[in-house]
């Protein structure tokens, strides 16, 4: 559990964590969807995710990963 005092930001995080194939098509396809409501703060977490998945996929593969 992270707790901060009122107003105050936490301190710097740093998470490692390996997301498996299936979790991460799960969560590109998810976050593609409600793009539109990706909190701020998240724009480069998204861009990497995005970047991962067209970097495995081909042009075509990625037309179907995504319709």
């Amino acid at each position: 559990m992270i707790t901060t005092i009122q107003n105050e930001q936490p301190k710097d995080f740093k998470l490692t964590y390996n997301f498996t194939s299936r979790e991460i098509a799960i969560l590109g396809k998810y976050l593609r969807e409600n793009f539109d409501k990706l909190p701020e703060g998240l724009e480069n977490f998204y861009k990497s995710l995005e970047d991962s998945i067209y970097n495995k996929l081909s042009l075509e593969e990625a037309k179907i990963f995504y319709s």
